[in-house]
């Protein structure tokens, strides 16, 4: 399959396969340290990403909870190589900030499978990919999957953090997801100045990516009544012209956000009802889809 047209039509046949209704988090609903077990949970996943994609070993932060399964050492070039050390190390920080404002309320690391980069591809595709899909093939595999992650870090933080009451959480959140929101910046950019390359499927970079962008976005919208699809690609045409979108950013700029229902109905790679993707048994903690 090597047509724009009919990868974004597998993508969006493939992720959008089911979706459910889910309520909005409200203030009045969950607690600083329901928020905060929520964020943790991604916080595993990112951390076991770029920890596995660096040395090949999952973090060891896990308060108990089983390690990920699909955990491989990349193949990258040195400066690849380098960046998923920095992210890794940032993330496994992030783990263990979040674990201590926390303490003995933290969850332990939910179960973790790394192979769902390669069921997404699969299903995208609409058939076996050979070679299989990895994020530890290649350069442009880990920034592909690094790029599902780190967008929606972003939105998960911004849509979280005007219900956090306790100022002090509030203030570390608003940090993290800064964080994140320099990691997806990186990614972003080091995509588009990739834009043109054609990967190990035949398809451009610039391709694949605004591809998954459009897929996520269709299922955040799928995920509750708000119809917020909170995406952006790496592209835009304008008037036949195409320009960078290096900053994904909603009316007047301003970052995404994204409910938990909107944000589990990505990392489940469907329905946030349903556990799957990159969670096989859900999420832990209180906020569920």
């Amino acid at each position: 399959m090597n047509t724009k047209t009919s990868f974004c039509a597998y993508v969006a046949i493939a992720l959008l396969a089911t979706s459910a209704s889910a309520r909005t988090l409200t203030q009045s609903t969950y607690t600083d340290a329901d928020i905060y077990n929520f964020a943790l949970n991604l916080e595993y996943l990112e951390a076991n990403f770029y920890h596995c994609a660096a040395y090949g070993t999952p973090i060891t932060s896990n308060n108990g909870g089983p390690d990920p399964t699909g955990c491989v050492a990349g193949n990258y070039d040195p400066a690849t190589l380098a960046l998923a050390v920095e992210l890794a190390g940032d993330e496994s920080n992030h783990v263990l900030a979040i674990q201590a404002a926390l303490g003995s309320a933290a969850i332990a690391q939910p179960a973790i499978n790394l192979t769902a980069f390669s069921a997404a591809a699969n299903a995208a595709f609409g058939t076996t990919l050979s070679p299989v899909f990895s994020y530890a093939t290649a350069n442009l595999t880990f920034l592909d999957s690094a790029f599902l992650l780190e967008d929606v870090g972003v939105t998960a933080y911004n849509g979280a953090a005007p219900l956090i009451t306790d100022t002090t959480l509030l203030g570390n959140a608003i940090g993290i997801g800064l964080v994140e929101a320099y990691h997806a910046g990186i990614i972003r950019k080091t995509l588009y100045d990739n834009r043109a390359t054609i990967d190990q499927y035949g398809i451009p970079v610039g391709t694949v990516i605004d591809t998954i962008s459009a897929a996520r976005g269709m299922l955040s919208a799928a995920a509750d009544s708000s119809m917020n699809s909170a995406d952006e690609g790496i592209t835009t045409v304008v008037d036949g012209t195409e320009t960078e979108t290096l900053v994904p950013s909603g009316a007047y700029n301003i970052a995404f956000s994204r409910t938990p229902a909107e944000v589990l109905a990505i990392v489940y790679l469907g329905s946030p009802s349903t556990p799957g993707g990159f969670f096989p048994n859900g999420v832990n903690g209180n906020i569920q889809g």
